[in-house]
């Protein structure tokens, strides 16, 4: 009797495992509903987006250059300051002074004839000068002395050529004495080369300082750099002199969106970071109005590839077979699957292909491609009717 039942059910299990028949209805073979849509060539550019910290393209230390106290520095940190230096003095002789003059000057105006061209200075911060000019004014004073004993020495018939060298020696040391002084004073004017912000005060005005003493630093702002570090892979994504968009996200205008800054790529290294083989980019952001401010983050998106005409499908429209990948093309009422198919750039929502597998014009599957097979009959919409 068990003999008898096994029998029974052995046309069941040959026909289980034997070729299965594509589903029918009873109006003949079951057809699918599929999205279709019409390739067409269009532009690809495939971005990343990188983080980027804002700097000061320039920081200067302002250091004194003489002993003393310091008697006037008005600026104080985070106040714009201009850049200055100190005019190259000339050297006047007093006659010479008098004659230009529209009215007689004073004792005291020609012996400090020599120092006009430190009026007007601005400077950073100005050390106390008092002895300096002092001790100019007696080297002033003693060439000044010097140039008329040499020229009555000239103007005597007997003077001798030795007390004509001594008298020249004597006008020479005391101009050198002078010159000397002046320089002193000069560098009691500490300027700061460039314009830029105070980002720190180390000294108050009243304060001692020693030569090579931190006054200050200031930052050059009215441009500033982005670096950003550049993978390995995309080395050759950015050149110097490429324009790109800094996007500062701290930065918002009155209706909340992030600041966006035109920038230029200025330098980049040819030596990767030997741990993270990334390469720095630095980006020039001009920034005139010092609305910017340095030691933020931001970010910028970096076209690392581009086609001026690609065929681009939803992953969707992608059918996975081991290795093996292939499409859906439409033909009438059936689909044709196009195997081993190329893929170029590839994202979580979209693939290239590449090749000619298609062309523009096809109709593609795009939802509904996974439960085809080539052949089957389809119903193309335009539209998902369950989106």
């Amino acid at each position: 009797m068990r003999f008898r039942v096994l029998l029974l059910a052995l046309p069941l299990v040959v026909a289980a495992c034997g070729p299965q028949a594509p589903p029918t209805s009873a109006n003949g073979p079951t057809r699918r509903n599929v999205v279709a849509k019409a390739i067409v060539l269009q532009p690809l550019e495939v971005k990343i987006k990188l983080p980027v910290v804002t700097r000061a393209v320039e920081e200067v230390e302002l250091r004194a250059t003489m002993p003393g106290n310091i008697v006037d520095m008005p600026f104080d940190k985070g106040d714009k300051v201009e850049a200055s230096s100190v005019p190259p003095g000339i050297w006047e002789e007093a006659q010479d002074y008098i004659n230009r003059r529209s009215m007689i000057p004073t004792e005291d105006e020609i012996a400090l004839r020599n120092l006009e061209h430190l009026k007007g200075v601005k400077s950073f911060a100005l050390i106390d000068d008092a002895a300096l000019v002092q001790a100019f004014r007696e080297a002033q004073s003693m060439y000044d002395q010097a140039v008329r004993d040499l020229q009555r020495l000239q103007g005597y018939p007997d003077t001798t050529g030795s007390q004509l060298d001594q008298a020249r020696t004597r006008r020479d040391t005391a101009k050198a004495a002078a010159l000397r002084a002046r320089s002193q004073i000069e560098n009691t004017r500490i300027c700061s080369p460039v314009s830029g912000i105070v980002t720190e005060r180390a000294r108050q005005k009243g304060e001692y300082v020693n030569p090579g003493e931190l006054i200050a630093r200031v930052a050059v702002l009215d441009r500033i750099r982005a670096d950003v570090e550049m993978p390995e892979a995309h080395y050759s994504a950015l050149s110097v002199g490429d324009a790109v968009d800094v996007t500062l996200t701290s930065l918002r205008d009155a209706a909340g969106k992030s600041t966006v800054r035109k920038g230029l790529v200025a330098r980049k290294d040819s030596l990767a970071h030997p741990q993270t083989h990334s390469f720095t980019v630095e980006i020039e952001i001009n920034n005139a109005d010092l609305s910017l401010p340095a030691g933020i983050f931001g970010t910028v998106q970096v076209t690392t590839y581009k086609r001026a005409e690609a065929i681009v499908v939803p992953l969707s429209a992608i059918k996975l077979n081991g290795p093996k990948r292939s499409l859906f093309v439409l033909k009438g009422e059936q689909v044709k699957e196009v195997t081993n198919i190329r893929i170029g750039q590839l994202t979580m929502e979209w693939a290239e292909i590449l090749g000619d597998a298609i062309k523009p014009g096809d109709r593609v599957v795009t939802t509904g491609a996974q439960w085809l097979g080539d052949g089957d009959l389809v119903t193309a919409l335009e539209k998902d009717p369950t989106t």
